[in-house]
């Protein structure tokens, strides 16, 4: 099976200590491109659809209260989990967003941040549409 174009992300952010699933959502309708991890007690569609309206009530908020600059990262802290939130564009009018969740008792949310920050989805380009005809033509 050929590799998702958020293949590379995703098997950056399995490094982070706690990691227990990752997803790119696409910000606009909440829908998985592609996960990574266990879902055991995670509902997948209800975490991605839950976390594109959160990042988008954030990024409105943060837009009524004129603060300079877009919408960077969302960390939610629950009794057992981090969520990590980043949102990215890797192309016009294409946004995404990275989750990554991670077991609060065995991760560093100082560390998981900065890892987090090192990984660039921005590198991840979107497939060129196919035009029908042979290579080589």
């Amino acid at each position: 099976m050929p590799e998702s174009p958020f293949d590379a992300v995703l098997s950056r952010v399995r490094r982070i200590d706690g990691f227990r699933l990752g997803c790119v959502i696409d910000a606009t309708t909440g829908t998985v491109l592609g996960s990574a991890g266990r879902q055991e007690d995670l509902s997948l569609p209800v975490l991605a659809a839950g976390t594109a309206d959160l990042a988008n009530v954030i990024a409105l908020m943060a837009a009524d209260l004129a603060a300079d600059g877009g919408l960077e990262d969302v960390v939610v802290t629950l009794s057992r989990h981090y969520h990590l939130i980043r949102r990215f564009s890797p192309a016009p009018r294409l946004r995404f967003l990275l989750l990554v969740v991670l077991d609060r008792t065995q991760a560093n949310l100082a560390m998981a941040l900065r890892e987090l920050r090192g990984v660039d989805p921005d590198a991840v380009r979107p497939e060129p549409a196919l035009s029908g005809r042979p290579q080589g033509v």
